[in-house]
C-alpha cells in the first residue's frame, strides 16, 4: 500500500508529459509523404465554363495555367477556404470528397453563401485560378 502514492505520482507526471501544451508542433498537417497540399490561387477574371472538377484540378499539377474549377465552397471561422467535390450529409454541411485549399478569394463575391455557426458554404461555385 505504501507504493500506491508513489505509483500514482509517476502516472500523473507521465500523463502531464504526454499532454499537448501547444509546444513545437508543425503548423500544417503532414501526409507523411512529403507532398504539399494543392492550393488554388484565385486570379481576376470570369470563368468561361464549369471547367474542372476538384479531383481533376488536383491531378492537373502545379503549372502557370489558369483553370476554372467547380465545386462546393466551404469557409471556416479560422479563415480556411476549401473547394470540395462533394458535400457531406450533416448540418452544417461539411466538405466531402476531393478538396483543394483556396487562397485569395473575396467571400463577398460568392452568390448564395449560407452561414451556420462557424462555417459558410455555397454549392456549385466556379473559381478561376492557378493550381500551385
Amino acid at each position: 500500500m505504501r507504493r500506491l502514492p508513489f505509483v500514482l505520482a509517476i502516472v500523473i507526471v507521465l500523463a502531464a508529459c504526454g499532454s499537448d501544451s501547444g509546444g513545437s508542433r508543425s503548423p500544417e498537417p503532414s501526409d507523411g509523404g512529403g507532398t504539399r497540399e494543392p492550393v488554388l490561387v484565385i486570379v481576376d477574371g470570369e470563368p468561361g465554363d464549369d471547367g474542372l472538377t476538384v479531383a481533376q484540378a488536383i491531378e492537373h499539377q502545379p503549372t502557370d495555367d489558369i483553370v476554372a474549377v467547380t465545386g462546393a465552397l466551404f469557409a471556416n471561422a479560422d479563415g480556411t477556404v476549401l473547394l470540395c467535390d462533394a458535400i457531406a450529409e450533416s448540418f452544417p454541411p461539411q466538405c466531402g470528397g476531393a478538396r483543394i485549399r483556396v487562397e485569395g478569394l473575396d467571400l463577398d463575391t460568392i452568390d448564395g453563401l449560407q452561414v451556420e455557426g462557424d462555417v459558410a458554404w455555397a454549392e456549385g461555385v466556379t473559381l478561376l485560378g492557378s493550381v500551385e
